[in-house]
């Protein structure tokens, strides 16, 4: 029996010029490996920043949603603990609070100007010893009132007898934010209408 030893792999040596140089890469090569270069490095950097706005936007709403709904249920809480409603303006709001025997008052107010450390365009909540901004940066915002009989009162021009007949108020506001590389960004929120359950009303 005869074994056959096989072969070795020939090794394939680079090309060489005259005089013993390596073959080097041609002008075409070099422009066309630059040009997909950078082909590549735009679409990575347009990844980037589409993958950066939209978390910028993303979060950006997150902070809108989780403002707007913080302060709705602080809001209802309120209002349903609530005996009494003073209408200061259209956009301000005073409600007595019974708790544990306790009778207290919070008043919400839509600021359009900038007051002391209140900026412009936010929602606070006053009582006797804080004033805490609720929600910031504020396109529109409206309160709206309505009786007994769900009737809306028009608070245009504000009397004791609009304070005396709500029962039911409901907010609806815009809030927005913007960025530098982002388009403006908005969030609509129109609240339920929450009954001032322990209020008499007067007809």
């Amino acid at each position: 029996m005869t074994t056959t030893t096989p072969k070795p792999t020939a090794v394939r040596e680079p090309r060489t010029l005259r005089g013993g140089l390596k073959r080097a890469f041609t002008l075409v090569e070099v422009m066309v490996s630059a040009g997909l270069s950078g082909l590549v490095m735009i679409a990575v950097l347009t990844a980037f920043l589409f993958i950066t706005r939209a978390s910028i936007a993303m979060r950006n709403y997150t902070d809108m949603e989780t403002e707007a709904r913080n302060a709705m249920e602080t809001f209802a809480q309120d209002v349903r603990m609530s005996s009494g409603a003073l209408w200061n303006s259209a956009n301000s709001l005073t409600l007595t609070i019974e708790q544990g025997g306790a009778t207290s008052t919070a008043t919400y107010t839509y600021h359009i100007t900038a007051s002391g450390s209140i900026p412009a365009r936010s929602f606070t909540r006053t009582t006797a010893t804080t004033t805490d901004v609720l929600i910031t940066n504020i396109r529109d915002f409206e309160f709206n009132a309505y009786s007994i009989d769900t009737a809306a009162i028009p608070l245009t021009s504000i009397t004791a007898a609009t304070s005396g007949a709500t029962k039911q108020v409901q907010i609806s506001l815009e809030t927005e934010r913007s960025n530098r590389s982002l388009a403006l960004i908005t969030n609509k929120v129109i609240s339920a209408r929450f009954v001032l359950r322990n209020k008499h009303v007067t007809t």
